[in-house]
Order: C-alpha cells, then sequence, then structure tokens
C-alpha cells in the first residue's frame, strides 16, 4: 500500500464525500466556494472548475490524454458506434483512476443536448433535502471552450413547480460530480454539445418518485412540442461512482485485503445485475434505492455509492418519459465495470503530470473506489 503526496487535500475531499463528516450548520459563501475552485467562477457567466488536479482542464491535457484512453480502450481514437443511448450512468472519479470506464458511457450519447444528473455531496452543509438543483450559468468550463447551458433548462424550470427546485450557482460550485463529464462529452461527442446540470441532494423515495414524474412530464412535453425524439435529440447522463471502500469511509465490512476487494467487487456487480440490467422497473429502482441507503433515514448510508439517490432518480425519470412519448419500456446493460485498484492508468506523458493532472487521493486495498458504466435503450431506437 502506497501513501500518496496529497494527503493534505484527502481530507477535504471525504469532508464532501462522506454524510458523516459533513455537518450540518452556515453554509459557506459564494466567495468562500470560488477561493476552494481550481478556476474561480465567473458571476452567473461561465461556471469554472472545482478540481483541477484529478479532471482534465487545459486543452493541451485534453489533446493528450482523450486519444490515448480511446487507443487503449478501443484500439482507435474515436469511440465505437453503439447506441444511441437515452440514458447512461458515468462515474466522476479522476480521469486518469477511472477515463476507461468513462468512455463506455459516452460512446452510445449521441444527442447534442444532455441533462447530466449529479450527486450532490455537500447537501448537509445546506441542509438540503427532496429539491432539485438548477444552476443559472451561461456555460461551463471545458478545455476545449465553454460548453453551454442548453435553453432546455429555462423550459423544464418553468413547468416545474416553485417547490421542486432550487437555483443556485454556488451549490453548483462547490460539487465536482458534473464537471467530470463535461470534458469527455466536449471531446467525444462535439464541442456543440449542450448541457443541463441538475443536482440531486437527499431525498426520501416517495419524494423521489415525485419530483420524477413531474419533471418527466416537463421533458416529455418538450420533446413532444420540438419534434425531438429521446435519444437522437436529448439524453440523461447520470453522475454516479460506485462503491468506496475503506476505513476513511467508514466501510470495510469484508476486511482490507485482496480478498475484501473480490467481495466488495462482487456485491456492486450483484447490486448492477440486479436493479438496474435489463427493462427499467420501479421495484428494480426502489430495491437498489434501499439497497443503498436506510429508508427510515435517507441520510444514512447502507453501501456508500456516490449515486445513492442521482441514479434511482435518474433512471426513473427515464423510464417515465419514454412512458409519457409512447415507448417501450428502456433497458439497461452494464457495458464495463472496475475500481481504482483494477483500472490501469492511461500512459500518458511525464510532462503532462507535471502540468497539473493527477489523481486526488491513495488507491489501496484500505481505499478504493468502483466505478460503472451502464447505457440504456430504447427498443427500436425510441422512434
Amino acid at each position: 500500500m502506497h501513501s500518496h503526496p496529497l494527503l493534505p487535500a484527502i481530507a477535504a475531499i471525504l469532508a464532501a464525500l462522506l454524510p458523516a463528516c459533513a455537518a450540518a450548520g452556515t453554509p459557506p459563501s459564494r466567495q468562500e466556494i470560488r477561493d476552494g475552485m481550481a478556476i474561480p467562477s465567473e458571476g452567473d457567466l461561465l461556471r469554472g472548475l472545482r478540481d483541477g488536479t484529478g479532471f482534465v482542464r487545459s486543452r493541451r491535457q485534453a489533446e493528450v490524454l482523450f486519444p490515448v484512453l480511446a487507443r487503449e480502450e478501443f484500439g482507435a481514437e474515436a469511440l465505437p458506434a453503439t447506441g444511441p443511448f437515452v440514458a447512461a450512468i458515468c462515474p466522476h472519479d479522476d480521469h486518469l483512476y477511472a477515463g476507461h470506464v468513462y468512455l463506455h458511457a459516452i460512446a452510445g450519447i449521441r444527442a447534442p443536448r444532455v441533462l447530466v444528473i449529479g450527486v450532490f455531496h455537500a447537501a448537509r452543509l445546506w441542509d438540503l433535502e427532496g429539491r432539485l438543483v438548477f444552476d443559472r450559468y451561461v456555460a461551463w468550463h471545458a478545455p476545449l471552450g465553454p460548453v453551454r447551458v442548453d435553453p432546455l433548462r429555462g423550459e423544464l424550470l418553468a413547468a416545474l413547480p416553485a417547490d421542486d427546485t432550487v437555483v443556485d450557482d454556488g451549490m453548483h460550485d462547490r460539487e465536482h460530480s458534473l464537471e467530470a463529464i463535461v470534458p469527455f462529452l466536449q471531446w467525444f461527442r462535439g464541442k456543440d454539445v449542450t448541457i443541463v446540470p441538475v443536482l440531486v441532494p437527499y431525498v426520501t423515495w416517495d419524494r423521489l418518485e415525485e419530483l420524477a414524474d413531474h419533471l418527466a412530464d416537463a421533458l416529455a412535453s418538450v420533446i413532444h412540442r420540438h419534434g425531438w425524439v429521446l435519444g437522437r435529440d436529448v439524453a440523461i447522463v447520470i453522475s454516479s461512482d460506485a462503491v468506496h471502500y475503506g476505513p476513511d469511509f467508514d466501510h470495510a465490512p469484508f476486511g482490507e485485503d485482496a480478498a475484501a476487494h473480490e467481495r466488495a467487487v462482487a456485491r456492486d456487480r450483484e447490486l448492477a445485475e440486479r436493479h438496474l440490467e435489463g427493462p427499467l422497473a420501479e421495484e428494480k429502482l426502489r430495491g437498489l434505492f434501499e439497497a443503498l441507503v436506510d429508508p427510515a433515514d435517507v441520510r444514512r448510508y447502507r453501501v456508500p455509492w456516490c449515486g445513492r439517490f442521482s441514479v434511482p432518480f435518474g433512471l426513473e425519470l427515464t423510464r417515465k418519459v419514454a412512458a409519457r412519448l409512447g415507448l417501450p419500456v428502456p433497458v439497461g446493460r452494464v457495458l464495463r465495470y472496475g475500481t481504482s485498484l483494477t483500472e490501469a492508468e492511461p500512459r500518458v506523458p511525464r510532462e503532462v503530470r507535471e502540468e497539473g493532472l493527477g489523481t486526488t487521493a491513495p488507491s489501496n486495498f484500505h481505499h478504493f473506489v468502483g466505478y460503472l458504466a451502464l447505457g440504456v435503450e430504447v427498443p427500436g431506437g425510441g422512434r
């Protein structure tokens, strides 16, 4: 097991990841949040970058890393022609740890506008529960230039009940789970891709269903009004890492050795196979929700997946939108699973690492993270 040169930063990262570490209280000010960003946001115009180490931040880093990842994974710099996915689950851990898994989720996204559903790790700081978090930004930072927020956001907000939403740039500035995915969408899906960022904080199952119903009504109405096709014109990408294992996460039920890693991986795979593979169904997604959190107290993990709310919400939203559009039930397929121990770091030149692209936490049997890529398609292509 190895020590890590960024140990001083780990405590701050874990405070964002672990419910037990983030005490409710006075939320940080917008300036305090921006002071902690690698690239501070600019007014309400450009959302910057919170994590400037784990994620690609510059054109040069993108021009080196992304072709390397694609060649190592698929033998070519272009991704295979899969999909179109109506939805996908994508990791949000460091690009050097999870980059190969990201590719499988992004490969099937063909739509030019993407609703990105994120984790809100710091929801406890705002004591926020049961409301979706939108932003006001015109665009988000990305290595090839800003990625615009699609006008779809305004149409959705206009249609949603006021009690369903919070619009807060500071909350988005404090969260890293969406900024991780934006560079992959830009590089592999084109510079003209647009996004609608949404964070999902703590939420009970009943409230999750209510929020998914309302957003599905709004999104299906917009799709119908514009003559769009789900998967061709708009898609959903859901941000989630899988198990966070080790004492740092207060979760080491199998021990701290190779056998423990194997058991944690087997449990993740079983959860994905049971609840995410095949036709999306409410009972399967509720089963996942209740496997990951205590339904009597949703602020308590049972299994520490980041996406304990984003995944059930995003897939219930997908299922409900398809139903409202008269489409067949969407079908999920696990595309790739790995952990920070099993995923080989891409072979990028030393000078790129020296420019700041690196990892933000150790990876060993005492501290590792799981990654899942899932593609969701509508039988027949959604037409």
